[in-house]
């Protein structure tokens, strides 16, 4: 059931597409017990939390936009419909560290990935973008063409997160300013202590 109208907002018109930076994180870092929801919109994480001396990484995306191919898709279950969320990352690398410490990890690891909308919504509550919290990010696709135009002859690895409950879920707590501030913290090592 909704409980809103559904009306275009003149005043906050939605925008496309992505800002090129996000912050992915291991999702087994991730301090589920003490990470908090906001009490009245419950698509909104007021605090993200990591376990202590665990952090998150950047992940950017240059180009006009930056990770092509983001989307989030229903699936029609049994007795509930659920989401999943999709997320390409292209890694414009191919040297041994990046194999050894990314793309083996995106291949075999479960993620937590934070991405910045271009649309920032009212007061920026929809800013900051939560991809994973609910099943966690896995790989579903990577490729390593040689000759690619798009990675010049790096990687692109998918992400995808099935079974999601939420259609979205966003990082939003007090201002647009508070919240930018948790969300660069989270490329720091957590001191929960």
């Amino acid at each position: 059931m909704i409980a809103m109208d559904i009306a275009e907002n003149c005043e906050n018109p939605i925008v496309r597409g992505l800002e090129p930076d996000g912050v992915i994180i291991n999702r087994y870092d991730v301090d589920f017990a003490n990470c908090k929801f906001d009490e009245t919109a419950k698509n909104i994480l007021k605090q993200l939390i990591l376990k202590s001396g665990k952090k998150g990484f950047a992940v950017v995306q240059m180009g006009k936009t930056p990770f092509t191919g983001a989307a989030s898709n229903m699936e029609v279950g049994t007795y509930r419909n659920t989401w999943t969320h999709e997320i390409p990352i292209a890694v414009l690398d191919n040297g041994p560290e990046v194999c050894e410490m990314v793309i083996d990890g995106l291949a075999n690891g479960t993620f937590v990935l934070v991405l910045r909308n271009k649309h920032k919504g009212a007061n920026g509550k929809a800013e900051f973008q939560v991809y994973g919290y609910y099943q966690g990010l896995t790989c579903s696709a990577g490729a390593n063409e040689k000759y690619s135009e798009e990675t010049d002859g790096g990687w692109l690895m998918t992400l995808q997160e099935q079974k999601s409950p939420k259609s979205a879920l966003f990082l939003f707590n007090t201002d647009a300013t508070t919240t930018a501030t948790a969300y660069e913290a989270l490329k720091t090592e957590a001191n929960n202590g």
